[in-house]
């Protein structure tokens, strides 16, 4: 029996949570695409949504009391953003009858879970639900908190309308597939099948930019990366033009994901919108003032002529474009089999470069994550050749036509050793006499989700019962590693201060949330 208001006029509120920050951290608003896709997906079902992200307010508050705003917790981390009350008072003026709260990354896990209970508390029957590939891989950390209705376990484009439809028709979560949820103290998880994946990325309504703070974005200027040329009061959006990737490194946050028996569906399959729909998204941010935009694929160009297509239509749009996220280097390499099997070095593909620039390239991060081929095939998929891929003059040729290239390495894995990590600082290095505008240097971290998580957990690197706030690149976690964390530390900050420049380093820590609290 329905009970409840008409559907019709149910109303909800995505929120991406405050954020809290280790000292050496930038601070950014979040602005990140899936809740963007779920608000456009419930609105094309007559449920209408807003989106808080808290980290900057609603248009009725100021930056300097919430994105400005620095406080440090009991944790020692800060927190940055509209405080807990403020934001379920936000909730409950606005008298919204559900909110799903974005949890895609575990050092956030906090936040997300002191939100919903801030919400509840302040209103016990309104209807909390998370999403998120953290959410999902904490699934039962969420639940068994009591403040969260239903956790969405994919995609959520067609399974969270149905959580929604179910609970405000007087129904259950029982029968909604690809969900959990608490049942009677019992956690309740109902795997994902072919119902929860549309048969074409194109059948999903574009992202709800209109629905994010862009002008605020716009005066923090702070995207998504260190060194992104963005000026202050430019409009700037992310974009996706494809989900998944061909890959399986044990590091990546969903790699437990893309087993075939996994109960997400395997979301980490590469799936494409046409070209025409992404040229249809990019016009339609260009109407929104948007100048800036910044490709979010976990692989950009596994198919490569696509690529080149997109970013020949995009050349007359007037926009600078970025990627800082998901390129892999061996596409930016001819796969001339012969050469491979004669064992001489792969050809760069200079059209591909020349393509990028033309459509207003300016920065690509380069993941070259590992120069130990041991490495690289043991965690990483063995996609890099480093004998037959000449990294260092691909950098230098990017640089020569105008694209920025900072590289992105990692060092301290379980069982490598540190003449390893030397190798791949001393590639770093390398890389920046090749042109490489710096380097950063990351510590891989278990994130549930992720394969590296089940083999910390089975070999005793990481306890199960882990604090989610320690959970930070910027930090060595693992224990009884070849390489100690305390040492690891080490190695990592004299690299970082070897490889870059002072004025790199300067900046860094000018924008440090540590910085910006001493200032307080």
């Amino acid at each position: 029996m329905h009970t409840g208001k008409p559907f019709k006029n149910i109303e909800g509120l995505l929120i991406y949570p405050p954020n809290q920050l280790m000292d050496v951290e930038t601070p950014r608003p979040d602005g990140s695409l899936g809740p963007l896709y779920l608000a456009a997906s419930l609105e094309k079902y007559d449920i209408r949504v807003d989106i808080l992200d808290a980290s900057v307010g609603s248009y009725d508050h100021d930056l300097k009391n919430t994105f400005y705003r620095s406080v440090r917790q009991d944790n020692g981390l800060i927190r940055i953003g509209m405080n807990f009350d403020e934001i379920a008072d936000h909730v409950c003026e606005r008298n919204y009858d559900f909110v799903g709260i974005s949890s895609n990354f575990t050092p956030q896990t906090r936040m997300a879970i002191d939100t919903a209970v801030a919400i509840k508390e302040t209103n016990p029957e309104i209807k909390i639900y998370a999403g998120g590939v953290n959410a999902r891989a904490l699934k039962n950390r969420f639940l068994e908190t009591g403040y969260f209705d239903g956790l969405c376990l994919s995609e959520g484009e067609l399974i969270f309308p149905m959580m929604v439809h179910n609970h405000f028709s007087g129904s259950t979560l029982h029968d909604v597939a690809g969900c959990a949820f608490n049942d009677n103290g019992t956690v309740v998880t109902n795997p994902v099948d072919d119902t929860c994946f549309p048969d074409n990325l194109d059948e999903l309504p574009m992202p709800a930019w209109d629905k994010l703070p862009l002008e605020k974005y716009s005066d923090i200027s702070s995207p998504h990366g260190v060194g992104v040329d963005v000026s202050k009061g430019s409009k700037y959006a992310p974009i996706m033009t494809s989900r998944g990737c061909t890959y399986k490194c044990l590091y990546c946050h969903i790699s437990t994901e893309k087993r075939l028996t996994s109960l997400t569906g395997a979301i980490g399959k590469l799936r494409c919108h046409s070209i025409g729909r992404v040229v249809d998204e990019i016009d339609y941010l260009r109407s929104l003032g948007v100048t800036k935009v910044f490709f979010e694929d976990d692989s950009l160009f596994a198919k490569k002529d696509r690529a080149k297509e997109i970013f020949r239509r995009v050349r007359n749009k007037d926009l600078s474009v970025s990627n800082v996220n998901g390129v892999n280097l061996v596409h930016f390499f001819m796969n001339n089999n012969e050469k491979v099997m004669l064992n001489k070095r792969m050809d760069i593909d200079y059209n591909l470069i020349e393509v990028l620039k033309d459509s207003g390239f300016d920065q690509i991060v380069i993941p070259v994550e590992s120069a130990s081929q041991r490495i690289l095939k043991k965690y990483a998929t063995n996609k890099l050749d480093l004998d037959k891929m000449d990294i260092p003059l691909l950098i230098n040729k990017m640089t020569d036509v105008g694209i920025r290239v900072p590289i992105n390495l990692m060092i301290g894995f379980p069982d490598e050793t540190e003449e390893e990590i030397k190798v791949t600082v001393d590639f770093a290095k390398k890389l920046m006499d090749a042109g490489s505008t710096y380097a950063t240097f990351f510590v891989p971290i278990p994130f549930p989700g992720s394969r590296l998580y089940e083999i910390a957990i089975k070999e005793g690197y990481l306890k199960e019962d882990f604090n989610t706030d320690i959970m930070n690149w910027k930090k060595p976690i693992m224990r009884n590693t070849i390489v100690s964390a305390e040492k690891l530390e080490e190695i990592r900050d004299n690299a970082n201060e070897s490889v870059n420049t002072k004025e790199h380093l300067r900046i860094r820590l000018k924008q440090s949330a540590g910085h910006r609290i001493s200032l307080v």
